[in-house]
């Protein structure tokens, strides 16, 4: 088990795409589009610092806990792909793809906004989950 701790506001992929005409993504390198850029360098910084053990192999169960300063978050479920992907360039994974399942969780914390990563090897570990209807 590694869990890593990325202090700062949780930044989404989707607020610093640009789309060609024919309605194809790319991510430009300058202007306020490389924040994105920035942000995954800085995740995977804060990984190599926190993580100094080898590769992860195979399929790993991620829970990504969301820290928020206020309840603007936007859509939710854009924030795990620029974390993965900062997973991936800190080099604990060979790709993002071996992260499943992934597990999101948001929640409010005015004084120390951030994301909070929990990295389980699927060869030692195994999730389950329960549902139950309240009242």
């Amino acid at each position: 088990m590694i869990i890593i701790t990325i202090p700062g506001r949780p930044i989404s992929k989707s607020n610093f795409k640009l789309y060609n005409i024919h309605g194809q993504a790319w991510m430009p390198k300058q202007g306020k589009h490389s924040k994105y850029i920035a942000y995954e360098n800085m995740i995977a910084g804060y990984i190599n610092q926190q993580y100094q053990g080898p590769s992860l192999e195979g399929d790993i169960i991620t829970i990504l806990k969301l820290y928020f300063p206020n309840k603007r978050m936007g859509d939710l479920h854009n924030y795990p792909k620029s974390i993965c992907d900062g997973i991936e360039k800190s080099g604990i994974i060979k790709n993002d793809k071996q992260l499943k399942p992934v597990l999101l969780f948001d929640y409010i914390d005015k004084e120390n906004p951030r994301v909070e990563i929990e990295l389980y090897e699927s060869s030692k570990y195994k999730v389950s989950y329960k549902i139950e209807k309240t009242g």
